[in-house]
C-alpha cells in the first residue's frame, strides 16, 4: 500500500510542476513580451523625434509626455474622475435599459417587430452628428454626457441580451412550459442563466465604450472632464498636455477592460472559457 502511495505521490509531482512551468511561461508571454514591445516602440518614437527634431507642438517625445503627466498629475486625475462619473452613470442606465428591452424583445414577437427597426436606425445614425441635438435637447452639462454614454453603450447590451435569451434550448423551454411555468419563470430560471455569457460579452463592450461616449459628450456639452481638457489643450497648442490626457485615458481604458474580465470571472466561474483560464493559473497544494 505504501508503494502505491509513493507511486501516486511521484505521479502527482509531475503535473504540478508542469502546471507551474506552463503558468510561468504564460506570464512571460502575456506580460514580459508586451512590455518589451512597448519599450521598443517608445524608444523608436523618442529616437525619431530627436533625430528629425520634430517640433514639440507637432509631436512631443515620450519623455516630454511623461513630464507633462507628472506635472499635471493631480489635474489629470480630477478630470478623469469627472469623466468616470459620467461614464459610470450612463453605463448603469444603458445596462438596465438594455436588459429590460432585450427581455421584452425576446419574449414578444410583436415587440421585436415594432422595436428592432427603431433600434437599428438609432444605432446607424453617427453619434457625433447628433451631438448638437443632444446639446439642444438635454442642455449643457452632465445630463448630455450621460445620454451620450447611453447612446454609445445601449446597442451592444441589447443585441447580446436578445441573442443570449433566444439561444435557450427550445425543447427545454417547451418542457417547462408544459409543466406550467409562467413566462416570467421561464425567463428567470431558464433563459437568463443561459444568456449570461452573451450578456457579459455585451457589457464588456459597453464598459470600454462608455468612457468614449463621455469624452465625446465633453467635447460639445461640458467645460469639465478629459474631453474638455483635450479640446482646450489642442486649442492652446499644448500638445504634451493633450498627449498626457490621451495616455491617461488609454491606461484607464485598459484597466476598465481588465476589471470587466475580472467581473466576468466572478459571474461565470462555470463557463468553459473561465475553466480554461483557470488551467493557466498556478496549481495550489
Amino acid at each position: 500500500m505504501s508503494a502505491v502511495m509513493e507511486t501516486d505521490a511521484g505521479n502527482d509531482v509531475e503535473p504540478r510542476g508542469a502546471a507551474m512551468f506552463r503558468s510561468l511561461a504564460n506570464l512571460v508571454a502575456g506580460v514580459l513580451w508586451p512590455l518589451i514591445s512597448g519599450a521598443l516602440g517608445l524608444a523608436l518614437w523618442e529616437g525619431l523625434v530627436r533625430v528629425f527634431k520634430v517640433p514639440v507642438f507637432i509631436l512631443p517625445a515620450p519623455s516630454v509626455v511623461v513630464a507633462a503627466i507628472v506635472q499635471y498629475w493631480s489635474y489629470l486625475l480630477s478630470q478623469l474622475a469627472i469623466t468616470t462619473f459620467a461614464a459610470a452613470l450612463g453605463l448603469v442606465m444603458a445596462v438596465v435599459l438594455g436588459l429590460a428591452a432585450g427581455a421584452a424583445i425576446s419574449s414578444s414577437r410583436l415587440v421585436d417587430r415594432m422595436l428592432t427597426p427603431w433600434l437599428v436606425i438609432a444605432h446607424a445614425v453617427p453619434k457625433v452628428v447628433i451631438a448638437p441635438l443632444f446639446l439642444v435637447w438635454f442642455g449643457f452639462g452632465l445630463q448630455s454626457e450621460v445620454f451620450f454614454v447611453v447612446a454609445f453603450t445601449f446597442f451592444p447590451v441589447i443585441v447580446n441580451t436578445v441573442s443570449g435569451l433566444k439561444s435557450a434550448d427550445p425543447e427545454q423551454l417547451t418542457m417547462v412550459r408544459a409543466m406550467g411555468a409562467t413566462r416570467a419563470q421561464t425567463l428567470r430560471k431558464i433563459q437568463f442563466p443561459n444568456a449570461l455569457p452573451s450578456i457579459c460579452a455585451g457589457i464588456k463592450l459597453a464598459v470600454t465604450l462608455a468612457p468614449v461616449g463621455a469624452v465625446i459628450g465633453e467635447f460639445v456639452a461640458s467645460n469639465k472632464g478629459l474631453g474638455h481638457l483635450l479640446i482646450r489643450a489642442v486649442g492652446d497648442m499644448d500638445t504634451p498636455l493633450a498627449f498626457a490626457a490621451v495616455t491617461v485615458f488609454s491606461v484607464f481604458g485598459v484597466l476598465l477592460w481588465r476589471l470587466a474580465e475580472w467581473g466576468e470571472r466572478l459571474v461565470l466561474p462555470w463557463h468553459p472559457s473561465q475553466r480554461d483560464a483557470a488551467l493557466l493559473r498556478p496549481a495550489t497544494i
